[in-house]
């Protein structure tokens, strides 16, 4: 089973204008989806045909929205109601011109919604993985999670940035997955190249990640693995239409193409593919296109 947590999922309203601002803007198109990174992984995790159960926190109606439309994809959750009522954020995408996002905060965590979650995680095994990702609300409560998860010896992945990723990262993941730029914002360096961006990716296992991912956009991804292997994977030819959940797609197919402990160049192929699929989606990729890309990925050993 892969569980992913999501401690701040949405309600994303994705709409399509040329927006203008000080005026009365109409779209296009529009489509409601439930939202948040982990959500994003279990989904397209089921997509892909990946057993996969995707916890976290859902408040109020607008919470109980987020569960019914993971009901009607077939997608398995136990999103827990916080204690302290309030609602789940809205995030509203705007698709024009330039990608913009506007995320809302959402309610706050109390420790007895912390302690409910670590609870679930009691069920969690060698054999399984976790994937905890999105923004942080509390730096330690994400600590505790990877503590946790890490000590029964499954795969674990995390998928954060900033000081989160740096005080999870003595916890020992499995896997740490930033984009390119992420990871130059945590040495406050801009503009890596990719070499650079390797010997940024040494240092990350340096202060404990065991295997590290790199996003790249349309220049694909790199992965350096825990024995020093490196790997590039060059992304398919096609429109960007979106990329929300682009990285997200990439974590679900590293996952599943990762059928074998160390099968790192299959997983990357894989992965690649499933992210190139939701970017050229107007949300997450399916399987079947997923598999049409696959071909295209063209993963080298250094």
């Amino acid at each position: 089973m892969i569980y992913t947590i999501t401690t701040n999922p949405s309600l994303d309203y994705t709409v399509e204008t040329d927006l203008v601002l000080g005026q009365v803007n109409r779209t296009q198109k529009e489509a409601i989806y439930p939202g948040g990174k982990g959500i994003n992984v279990s989904i397209s995790l089921q997509r892909l045909g990946q057993k996969t159960m995707a916890l976290g926190f859902a408040a109020g109606r607008i919470g109980q929205t987020i569960r019914d439309l993971l009901d009607d994809l077939g997608c398995p959750h136990n999103l827990l109601e916080l204690s302290g009522g309030g609602q789940s954020r809205i995030n509203v995408k705007l698709n024009g011109p330039v990608e913009t996002a506007i995320n809302g905060h959402g309610p706050n965590l109390g420790e007895g919604d912390m302690a409910r979650l670590l609870e679930l995680l009691r069920e969690v095994g060698p054999e399984d993985a976790v994937v905890l990702s999105g923004w942080a609300q509390s730096i330690p409560f994400y600590v505790s999670i990877l503590q946790q998860v890490v000590a029964t010896g499954c795969t674990a992945v995390l998928d954060c940035s900033g000081e989160a990723l740096w005080q999870c990262l003595g916890c020992r993941p499995f896997l740490v997955k930033p984009n390119l730029t992420e990871l130059g914002a945590l040495f406050g360096v801009e503009d890596l190249d990719v070499s650079e961006g390797v010997e940024l990716a040494r240092q990350l296992q340096h202060e404990g990640a065991r295997n590290v991912l790199v996003s790249m956009g349309k220049n694909g991804a790199f992965l350096l693995t825990e024995s020093q292997e490196l790997y590039f994977a060059s992304a398919c030819i096609g429109k960007a239409r979106n990329t929300v959940g682009a990285g997200d797609s990439l974590v679900a197919g590293f996952l599943t193409g990762l059928g074998q402990p160390g099968d790192f160049g299959r997983a990357l192929q894989m992965g690649v593919a499933a992210g190139c699929a939701t970017a050229f989606n107007d949300w997450l990729g399916t399987k079947e296109e997923t598999m049409e890309l696959l071909e295209q990925v063209h993963v080298e050993k250094a």
